[in-house]
């Protein structure tokens, strides 16, 4: 006979059915919560009154910020505008060290919601202007980092929806945005699931390689750069330290060379916060993906491309993890260089 259920017992099993699922979810709320944008503290716009790490700067303190280094500082660091979005706002590069001859070149916030990679590229560029007796040889690179590659995307991100990872170009209808990591003229039209072809797709790759002009920009940055010694794409959902290729599992040329510089880094990240990231190529761990920045850089000759992928659950990040993060990526980023320098020179 079946067992006899009361409406008490079903109504116990629901309650404790959700209190679990709140149970569970608590640390995502809580991320979530710490993820409140909060203002800036920029009275005097000197960049030591930028309280960077405390929280996440929208683009327009992003950019007030980098201009008040390039003040303070014009002998280190200066700015470059790459191009303009699609909404009207500069895409910015800031070079430091700019005299010397080797470059290293950090990209980031393709994605928009993945605000780690912004704030890892922040602190990057802190350390390296205020800090940088603290990390040997690395004044020895000319640095190139963009910090908020997908302005718009990351503002919309910002201020309406923190899933959103596209750029924010009309695709006609109500359809709105790009995923700028599969706009990349590197076997764009390799994929066929519809949230790669069509608009409304999370991951739309756009009505044809470079549509956008934040990819654009990206393209003649690294088309000008093509004798890197190393260039890293910062993101989030990982942790991984990944190479080309991502749409094949081929071997990429200079894979073993790449391979070592990532091992660097991974090595560094673990003696720096006992991570553990891991090492190989991007279709060794994720399904394939085309149009990316990643096999872009690799399709034009430059030595060491790599994906440093941070976070560990997605790409929700607390307000304290700031400074950790950026502590990690700057450890992967400097060992990374001078991994790739010795290698190249020996």
């Amino acid at each position: 006979m079946a067992p006899y259920i009361t409406l008490r017992t079903i109504s116990s099993f629901i309650f404790l059915s959700v209190l679990a699922a709140i149970i569970i979810c608590l640390p995502v709320f809580e991320a979530y919560d710490k993820e409140i944008p909060i203002e800036c503290l920029n009275e005097t716009k000197t960049s030591a009154d930028y309280n960077v790490f405390d929280f996440f700067l929208n683009y327009n303190e992003t950019e007030e910020w980098l201009t008040a280094l390039a003040t303070e500082f014009p002998e280190k660091c200066k700015l470059q505008t790459l191009g303009e979005s699609s909404e009207g706002r500069n895409i910015t590069a800031i070079s430091i060290f700019y005299n010397k001859p080797k470059t290293i070149i950090l990209l980031s916030n393709l994605r928009a919601r993945e605000w780690v990679a912004m704030t890892s590229a922040i602190y990057i560029i802190h350390e390296l202007i205020r800090n940088v007796a603290s990390y040997p040889y690395a004044d020895g690179f000319n640095w190139l980092i963009v910090p908020i590659t997908n302005p718009d995307g990351y503002e919309y991100s910002k201020l309406h929806d923190r899933k959103w990872t596209r750029t924010r170009s009309p695709q006609g209808g109500k359809n709105i945005g790009v995923q700028i990591d599969s706009n990349f003229d590197i076997k764009w039209n390799g994929g066929v699931s519809d949230t790669i072809v069509k608009p409304t797709g999370q991951s739309y790759r756009g009505p044809e390689p470079f549509s956008e002009p934040e990819t654009r920009a990206i393209r003649e940055l690294l088309k000008s750069h093509t004798n890197a010694t190393l260039v890293v794409d910062l993101q989030a959902h990982g942790p991984y330290v990944l190479i080309p290729w991502s749409h094949t599992e081929d071997t990429a040329p200079n894979s073993a060379l790449a391979r070592a510089v990532a091992n660097a880094g991974r090595t560094a990240i673990f003696q720096e916060s006992g991570q553990e990231y891991e090492v190989g190529i991007v279709s060794d761990y994720l399904p394939f993906m085309y149009g990316t920045c990643l096999d872009y850089c690799c399709s034009l000759g430059i030595k060491v491309c790599v994906s440093l992928k941070q976070t560990l659950f997605g790409y929700v990040m607390k307000t304290d993890e700031i400074i950790p993060f950026g502590r990690e990526a700057f450890t992967a980023v400097h060992a990374m260089a001078i991994e790739a320098d010795w290698q190249m020179w020996n």
